[in-house]
């Protein structure tokens, strides 16, 4: 209470200094010795002289309490016999009883009393079980009984008027008007003090301290009285905080965040119950010290450990979360971006190890590490070494590429790179001259044995003889440079079968996939084309369905070779259209597979043309029924015609026939006029009015 004004009487404030708190009627001087509020003096010296003696010799007193201490009496009669600005203090919150000489309504002392009386009955309670109350989440009705009488109380013009006659009763020159003018003043702010000191006290100070609202204290004044009661909780706050600084200084982080959890966090929770961040400065202040201390934490341990993951990543999360001040959001947003930048050169730079090892073998990849190592003195970059190193020597070493979202993020971006960062992109360099430079001529694998074993992705194919030779060891170049394709994806082909399900239908389905990845890449149909490498019967796996995947690479459709990387943009997981033609010269190997759809309806359609072709759980025109084979010779189309319907129709099952039909395609190209004819036809099965439909219809 040590901002109340200066102008207040000084006695006064000594007063109120005296009985603001929890205990503001136990001791109050009338209570203590059971004499009324307007006693005089000489009977007050006789009460004094008679309790002395009584309690000298150890007997009883009528009126008196029995927890009443000779110190305390000693005191009340000092408040009573001494200064009476302090004694008009204690009879304010005295029990006032019927008007005696001072002509006021008899209404005025009643409602005084039940004041009182109802304020007197909650401090009265134990702490331990007021702030058990508060536990529960509410306040005890009490509470708002004495704000609300003591609210009429002070509203009331009588009861400042009985003051200043109890000024002029007592009489005494140090005694004038404006004592009652001060006690007008700070009043309120004794009278919710109890309130706020036992809420300064709980662990869940927010019911107590909401139900400030409820007394007469002006709104301009919550704020201050509210940052007086939590005054001990602002230095312990502090003296926390610095010893955090100390504690990170000396190197200990995971003790500094230990302590953080343990300490700041939980102190911090309790101010915020009682002196919100929203509502008060010195607490938001306070929350974003923490955040610092997080962040500082995150700094020092990426700059250890050189990953952006687990603790890091966490405590810098923690630390966005906490914090109130923009700069240390800035600040905190520049770090993770920072973290990131290094996290992506980092796996480029086990990328590229991945493929020295691959290509040059353990022993190329083990050199160059140990040659790194030898030359860096940055401790992040070294952790980063030395861990390729140990799981290289256990033959471990392997890699995964990181899924692109996890390095994204929405809004402004700023790309800060550290000393890892730096270091480790001029380390890729390194790696692709020795890689890309391929002295031996040495081709990189690119369908292995499962998709773990294969180079990551984009990887560039200097030359598409080098693909289509029926050797998985293709020439990659790095995608700046001049390339034929580009290796996108690894599909899985989610084929359960306990034999090879035959090559027309794998390499259907490994085009339909590619082609999808493609779009999902958004890289454009009428400018690419999916080139695929896809398991043949020797290597069919059915108990090893990991072996069982396509390599899908993307290439010029006009076979032109270009520089840059194709697939710049992130893939998109979700399923879209893939554009592929239904007929093509090379047979039916590189149509979408049987059990797709085609999205839209194609009346005037050109089937050798790419269409879209999607998933038959999507709203489609059409579903693919098959490709049976047909022979001819024909003379003329409408033969070619009779004998697709024909194959078509046993593939149509048996669905009413008012409602759906199949249509049957072949390649356009046929004329009849010296064309080699088709050996195959499309069966399309679709509604009747050419409406989309989800369902499967045919089997």
């Amino acid at each position: 209470m040590s901002s109340w004004g200066a102008d207040v009487d000084e006695a006064v404030l000594t007063g109120l200094r005296e009985v603001a708190g929890p205990e503001l009627y136990r001791r109050n001087a009338f209570r203590v010795t059971g004499l009324p509020v307007d006693v005089d003096r000489p009977t007050a010296r006789r009460r004094q002289q008679r309790l002395a003696a009584a309690l000298k010799v150890g007997a009883d007193v009528d009126g008196l309490g029995s927890s009443v201490s000779p110190e305390q009496l000693r005191g009340a009669f000092d408040v009573l016999l001494g200064d009476p600005r302090r004694r008009l203090v204690h009879e304010v919150f005295g029990t006032w009883g019927a008007p005696n000489g001072c002509e006021c309504p008899s209404t005025t002392h009643a409602e005084h009393d039940r004041a009182v009386q109802a304020h007197a009955e909650v401090l009265d309670m134990a702490a331990a079980d007021v702030l058990a109350l508060a536990m529960d989440g509410r306040v005890d009705d009490r509470w708002a009984a004495a704000a609300a009488a003591w609210t009429k109380t002070l509203r009331s013009a009588t009861f400042w008027r009985h003051l200043h006659h109890r000024v002029e009763r007592l009489d005494d020159r140090q005694l004038d008007a404006s004592v009652v003018e001060s006690l007008r003043a700070e009043l309120p702010g004794v009278l919710v003090a109890p309130l706020l000191q036992l809420a300064a006290t709980a662990d869940y100070p927010a019911p107590l301290r909401k139900s400030l609202a409820d007394w007469p204290v002006p709104e301009r004044d919550r704020d201050r009285l509210i940052e007086e009661a939590a005054g001990p909780q602002y230095e312990k706050l502090e003296t926390i905080m610095g010893e955090l600084h100390r504690l990170l200084e000396s190197g200990d982080i995971e003790g500094t965040v230990a302590r953080v959890h343990a300490e700041a966090l939980p102190a911090l929770a309790r101010l915020e119950g009682l002196a919100p961040v929203d509502r008060h400065r010195r607490t938001s202040t306070a929350r974003n010290r923490i955040a610092v201390a997080l962040n500082n934490c995150a700094v020092a341990k990426q700059g250890k450990v050189g990953r952006y993951e687990g603790d890091v990543q966490t405590w810098l999360d923690e630390a966005e979360s906490l914090a109130t001040d923009p700069e240390t959001v800035r600040r905190i947003d520049e770090n993770r971006e920072g973290f990131l930048g290094e996290e992506r050169a980092i796996q480029e730079f086990r990328a590229r190890v991945y493929l020295l090892q691959r290509t040059h073998g353990r022993y190329a990849a083990l050199q160059f590490l140990r040659n790194i190592l030898s030359q860096s003195d940055d401790e992040a970059m070294t952790t980063v070494v030395r861990g390729m190193l140990a799981e290289l020597n256990a033959g471990e070493f392997s890699y995964r590429p990181a899924q692109r979202a996890a390095y994204e993020r929405q809004g402004r971006r700023r790309r800060v790179l550290g000393a890892v960062a730096v270091c480790a992109l001029l380390l890729v360099i390194y790696v692709l001259y020795q890689v890309f430079d391929d002295p031996d001529g040495q081709g990189v694998d690119v369908h292995g044995r499962s998709i773990s074993d294969n180079p990551p992705v984009v990887a560039c194919v200097a030359d598409g003889g080098d693909w289509r030779d029926g050797d998985a060891a293709v020439s990659l170049v790095d995608c700046s440079q001049e390339h034929w394709a580009e290796v996108v994806a690894y599909v899985p082909l989610a084929v359960e079968a306990e034999e090879y399900p035959g090559t027309e239908e794998v390499s259907r389905l490994a085009r339909f996939l590619c082609a999808e990845k493609l779009a999902q890449f958004s890289l454009p149909a009428q400018t690419y084309d999916p080139e695929v490498i896809y398991p043949g019967q020797s290597d069919w796996e059915a108990s090893d369905p990991e072996a069982n995947y396509a390599t899908c690479a993307a290439r010029r459709s006009n076979e032109t070779r270009w520089n840059g990387q194709a697939t710049a943009a992130s893939s998109r997981n979700v399923e879209v259209p893939a554009m592929l033609p239904l007929t093509s010269h090379q047979g039916s190997f590189s149509n979408p597979p049987a059990g797709t759809c085609l999205a839209a309806p194609q009346p005037l359609a050109k089937w050798d043309e790419k269409m879209p072709v999607v998933r038959c759980d999507q709203p489609h025109w059409a579903q693919i029924l098959g490709y049976p084979p047909v022979t001819g010779p024909w003379s003329d189309e409408s033969e070619v015609r009779a004998e697709a319907d024909a194959a078509c129709s046993s593939l149509a099952n048996s669905q009413p026939s008012d409602k759906y039909t199949v249509t049957a395609a072949w390649p356009p190209w046929w004329n009849g006029r010296g064309a080699p004819p088709p050996d195959y036809v499309v069966c399309l099965g679709h509604r009747v009015d050419d409406q989309l439909f989800s369902e499967w219809f045919w089997q």
